[in-house]
């Protein structure tokens, strides 16, 4: 019997980077892949990325589309509600032997619940991680304690979910799975990826991405607006938006960041670029510029400066690329003339690539699924 095996991708956050893994297992004739996308991947603020998923040659078993009327916090509650049947269902119905899931999101977090009440091992990706300037950053710790076996991307991430009271033998640094695709692609050239989009190629250009901080002492609402009014100062250089994800009054970001653009000719909102455009817009760039973790995990890699805005990527490991602002207007400008004068003294790190990550993390789920019995999880406590 083959081993079955359910990877749950709630949006084109965690998509992308669970490709690789995902095209493997499906690949392997002693395993039997069974795919789910969640909600954001159906959404046209976002633009529809479930027809990333498909574009890959690859086909939603389950999906799960949900109509949200607000990005507020009851809105959200009211979507996690309505999820524990829903995945519920499809969870004893196909009966998986573990779930593969990445990261801290709210809809990966209900699935692990649901998961975890009945029985299923689960593989947490990305795990060991802070975050402090977002809700994601408990939610990421509470999945990592639901979770059976760990695969984070950097040595201090490990430490982290032992320190949790996860077994090592469980926990492996393998590096991320989103660099190791991006060594394996060929990237375009500049003048015929902009061409194709009608930017110009005579002027700087920065590629923002920015969510709401969600654990902020500034209002939500207010934080998008200071940035735009910071990107207003940059003269004679293109900026280039994609869409911010589905958290608490992401959608208000979204209506506010389209209007900016209409207003501005050297502006432009592209809604989701998908995973391979999306990294050879990151390598033909000046600037990435916002709150992602790609900019912290896979913008150095392409060689792209990272500035970060604000807290919501605070506690993770920083390369040496990276810069770090304040949400202020006149940091915020001061710190992209900088970047955009200093470009070639730069010096840029690998913090964590490795080698072979998606073969190893199916290697490893490979061995735990071929037990006869999941041995019983227990809280391991640190030696002194």
């Amino acid at each position: 019997m083959k081993k079955k095996i359910l990877v749950f991708t709630g949006s084109r956050a965690d998509f992308g980077i669970l490709k690789p893994l995902i095209i493997k297992i499906k690949k392997d004739n002693t395993l039997k892949l069974i795919l789910f996308a969640g909600p954001h991947h159906f959404q046209t603020k976002t633009g529809f990325t479930d027809q990333e998923i498909r574009k890959s040659n690859l086909k939603i078993n389950y999906f799960q589309k949900y109509i949200f009327k607000n990005l507020n916090e009851k809105s959200i509650l009211d979507y996690c509600g309505v999820s524990f049947s829903i995945f519920s269902k499809i969870l004893i119905k196909n009966k998986p032997n573990i779930i593969i899931l990445l990261g801290d999101r709210y809809e990966v977090f209900i699935f692990t619940i649901v998961a975890f009440f009945l029985n299923i091992p689960i593989a947490h990706i990305h795990g060991g991680e802070i975050t402090s300037g977002a809700i994601d950053d408990a939610l990421r710790h509470s999945i990592t304690k639901m979770s059976n076996i760990h695969f984070v991307c950097h040595h201090e991430y490990k430490k982290r979910v032992v320190q949790l009271g996860e077994n090592p033998k469980y926990v492996h640094n393998f590096g991320s799975l989103a660099l190791e695709a991006i060594k394996k692609k060929k990237l375009l050239n500049k003048a015929s990826l902009f061409n194709k989009y009608k930017i110009p190629t005579d002027k700087k250009t920065i590629l923002v991405t920015f969510h709401p901080e969600t654990k902020s002492n500034i209002p939500i609402k207010k934080q998008i607006t200071i940035l735009l009014s910071s990107l207003m100062t940059i003269k004679n250089t293109n900026i280039i938006f994609t869409s911010s994800n589905f958290d608490t009054f992401g959608n208000h970001f979204i209506k506010k960041i389209i209007h900016f653009c209409k207003k501005n000719k050297n502006f432009k909102m592209v809604k989701s670029l998908g995973t391979d455009e999306y990294h050879n817009f990151v390598f033909n760039v000046d600037l990435v510029l916002g709150n992602s973790s790609s900019g912290i995990i896979e913008v150095p890699i392409l060689k792209t400066p990272t500035l970060n805005i604000g807290q919501r990527q605070k506690g993770r490991v920083f390369s040496k690329s990276i810069f770090q602002s304040e949400l202020n207007k006149k940091i915020i400008t001061k710190k992209i003339n900088h970047i955009l004068s200093n470009q070639k003294r730069i010096s840029y790190e690998q913090k964590f690539y490795r080698k072979n990550t998606a073969q190893n993390i199916l290697k490893e789920v490979k061995k735990f699924v071929s037990k006869k019995k999941i041995n019983l999880k227990i809280f391991y406590d640190i030696k002194k």
